[in-house]
């Protein structure tokens, strides 16, 4: 009977936590519909699928024409299957991105029921899924939101490893699991590896031959290295060499020693840099991120194995990227599921009272981390209308930002008085509430301040699909992908008064001040406007009016 009873808990508990997975991946897909597609690595990736469906060449991306080789391959093969169905609408695109995060939940849940107990796991899964960095990641159509489940599909064969022992069937799984993190993002795809030699490291002492896990964590690396270059060594050859050129060259080598596109820092402000991206993508649950620190270096939570895997989950990724030139939020996403695992454990162990006084006081702590975020978002949204000259946005905007003042007030309030469960009920009601705003309030307001969009949509209604477009001073992949035709990138004034004398047929789109700069020094260009569009270039930080214009055909 005890058995019988412990397999009946078991089914509920893993029938739970896939429900909180198809919960997760109908709001995900859900808000993927909701808004147009972001610039610029939304469009990038999407309109080069695009161009692989329309070329029938799956081998080697490209964008505009153009090689591209910012990323592999994998990912433009999996969005091609979708938007093959669908077309290439935003919901097509974005649909892995939210399939992905309710796989990384599920994946969250079966680590987290390793390492803790059936309630932490389903907490983490809720944690996880209700983060700030979750709600882009999870509903944006980049790679991230697909490498993550794969990254953590590899850490989870490894934790099962650990209690059962490696077999040829895990390192067979690591293996293909590796070789489709490499198709999906390089190198980075490798970070599970260093993530499980840090924890075979830190198990030495704890579980006898723990480091003996080095030699099949080798065996599945060279494996998957080797399906990696089952594709790259073709495509490489396919494009003279040009392609693992640019990609290890300058997306791999030159992001790791030199900022790129200004995402850097000095030297000395390298390792605190995401130091302010985890308190605010981890938002809210940040309000529980210094107890849980406290709890794990006292050895207050989870047990020496569970304590071993989160910190060399955490750690090592966290120092290797911040030492990175090249720094974006979305860099350590993967530490994520670790962060949302140990606050859910850290939240059990208050309400089982099991933490120290000193745990308390960090748990308490967490108010100023919380309260900052909290405090800035909201003066940011006060403050948004204005700086867009939006006015359409003030409605959504004070929405928002009055259910954030609450959030904050009742919150603080229960973390103070140490009434933690009560005050992550209060953060996770807070969190759906202020979503729903978003989604329906603020998020169909700004969508207005979008300029590729309506740009693009009348130069398709308004010319025949034939039409060559140009560009100058606007070069947003959202235009590219919102046309759905190859666009000449014009360099200087020069260009542009060339290209406006030309006889035929086309279509130039281009800002409004820059056209009146070109014709005050060299004279009206004689071209018919089909279209503009004012709004907040959000890329760039400006607003701005953009026109679309066509050159008639002269005989």
């Amino acid at each position: 009977m005890e058995l019988q009873h412990k397999i009946e808990d078991a089914r509920i508990c893993w029938l739970t936590a896939i429900l909180i997975s198809l919960v997760v991946m109908g709001v995900y897909l859900f808000a993927a519909s909701r808004s147009t597609l972001w610039d610029r690595d939304e469009p990038r990736f999407t309109r080069a699928t695009v161009e692989m469906l329309e070329s029938g060449k799956y081998l080697v991306p490209t964008f505009n024409g153009q090689m591209w080789a910012d990323k592999p391959v994998l990912f433009y093969w999996m969005m091609s299957l979708p938007v093959r169905l669908l077309g290439p609408t935003e919901f097509a695109c974005r649909f892995f991105a939210g399939l992905g995060t309710a796989i990384t939940c599920l994946l969250t849940f079966f680590i987290a029921l390793r390492l803790f107990n059936p309630r932490t796991a389903l907490t983490a899964m809720v944690i996880l899924a209700s983060t700030l960095m979750m709600l882009g990641v999870g509903s944006l159509a980049t790679i991230d939101a697909v490498l993550l489940p794969i990254n953590l599909a590899v850490l989870a064969i490894f934790v099962q490893a650990c209690f059962s022992g490696f077999n040829a069937f895990n390192i067979i799984l690591m293996a293909i699991a590796l070789g489709a993190a490499m198709l999906a993002k390089g190198p980075m795809g490798l970070s599970p590896v260093v993530v499980m030699v840090a924890a075979a490291w830190l198990l030495r002492k704890i579980k006898p031959g723990a480091l003996r896990y080095i030699w099949p964590l080798g065996i599945a690396t060279v494996f998957g290295t080797f399906i990696f270059c089952v594709w790259a060594i073709p495509a490489n050859n396919a494009t003279g060499g040009d392609f693992l050129k640019v990609f290890i060259g300058r997306h791999i080598l030159t992001r790791a020693i030199k900022p790129m596109e200004n995402h850097g820092g000095q030297f000395l402000l390298y390792l605190p840099y995401y130091l302010p991206i985890v308190i605010a993508g981890f938002f809210p649950w940040t309000l529980y991120l210094p107890g849980a620190i406290s709890a794990i270096i006292g050895k207050r939570i989870g047990s020496p194995y569970s304590r071993a895997i989160l910190i060399a989950w955490v750690v090592p990724v966290f120092v290797i990227m911040s030492l990175a030139a090249t720094k974006l939020p979305h860099y350590i996403v993967f530490i994520w599921p670790a962060l949302a695992i140990a606050v859910a454990a850290s939240i059990e162990a208050a309400k089982q009272n099991i933490l120290t006084a000193q745990d308390r006081k960090w748990l308490r702590g967490g108010v100023w981390f919380f309260g900052s975020v909290a405090v800035g978002a909201a003066i940011a949204l006060l403050i948004a209308p204005r700086f867009l000259h939006a006015p359409e946005l003030w409605p959504p905007a004070l929405t928002c930002a009055a259910i954030l003042t609450a959030i904050t007030i009742f919150a603080v309030r229960e973390q103070l008085a140490e009434r933690f469960h009560k005050s992550a009920l209060v953060v996770l009601t807070g969190m759906i509430l202020l979503y729903i705003s978003y989604l329906f309030g603020f998020l169909p307001a700004f969508e207005q301040l979008k300029i590729s969009p309506p740009i693009a949509k009348a130069v398709r209604e308004k010319t025949p699909p034939q039409t060559p477009v140009a560009m100058y001073k606007y070069a947003e992949p959202s235009l590219n992908f919102y046309i759905g035709r190859q666009i000449e990138v014009l360099r200087s004034a020069n260009a542009v008064v060339e290209w406006a004398k030309q006889p035929q047929d086309g279509v130039l789109i281009i800002p409004k001040d820059i056209l009146t700069d070109i014709e005050k020094t060299r004279g009206p260009l004689a071209l018919e406007q089909i279209a503009s569009k004012k709004g907040f270039n959000y890329s760039k930080g400006k607003t701005l009016e953009v026109l679309a214009l066509v050159r008639k055909q002269r005989n």
